[in-house]
């Protein structure tokens, strides 16, 4: 369980493993830091400016992942057929720090925990 000090709620990782990526899919865009760049296009053992030509798109002067729609469905382009993070050991900061983002901060409970089934109550 993870608790972070300034958040009404816990985190239950341990949801992840059924989860299906309900965090991954839908709208909203995944911005990338240069270190996640760094780190994502080593992993896939890709030179970085081939990296950013496939896997990424400029959103409002920032470089975001890019999405695909699978049946109908937006989702993250690293998501795999089984629900998982292709990438999940070097995935970006914006991905390892969900839930505990600032515009989650002051939402009521019941609107997060529609957002991540490993979204609990402290106890």
């Amino acid at each position: 369980m993870i608790k972070k000090e300034g958040f009404d709620f816990c985190f239950d990782e341990n949801a992840c493993k059924t989860c299906k990526g309900k965090c991954c899919i839908g709208e909203g865009y995944v911005f990338l830091t240069d270190e996640d760049i760094e780190n994502i296009s080593g992993f896939l053992s890709l030179k970085k400016e081939e990296f950013l030509k496939l896997y990424t798109r400029k959103v409002n002067g920032r470089i975001a992942l890019v999405d695909l729609v699978i049946k109908n469905e937006k989702r993250c382009v690293f998501l795999d057929d089984n629900y998982r993070c292709e990438i999940y050991p070097k995935r970006p900061k914006q991905c390892r720090d969900f839930p505990f983002w600032e515009s989650l901060k002051d939402k009521n409970f019941g609107e997060i925990k529609k957002l991540c089934p490993g979204i609990v109550a402290c106890s």
